[in-house]
């Protein structure tokens, strides 16, 4: 019986530990694929538009690249609260 607990204990911590490994590793591919070159693309687009095409350009760029950038931001950041709160145990 204590042996069973035992091994019970074992298979859900190495179950824990391989879905939070595979979050973390997808994270990371994320952030390096995905997300830091969009973050680059807005920031870009909104820098440009402020200095070619004067401010009223500028925030009209801001506030079309503002919504999705702050999604992003986000989903960015929760994510990798939960995956430093794994990497911290």
């Amino acid at each position: 019986m204590v042996v069973e607990k035992r091994a019970e204990a074992e298979v859900k911590a190495f179950e824990y530990n391989a879905k939070e490994g595979v979050r973390a590793v997808a994270f990371v591919w994320f952030l390096r694929r995905i997300a830091y070159p969009l973050f680059f693309v807005f920031l870009s687009a909104v820098f440009m538009a402020f200095a070619v095409n004067g401010v009223v350009a500028g925030l009209l760029c801001l506030a079309i690249f503002g919504g999705p950038g702050l999604l992003l931001w986000g989903f960015t950041s929760r994510q990798g609260q939960k995956v430093l709160e794994y990497w911290k145990k």
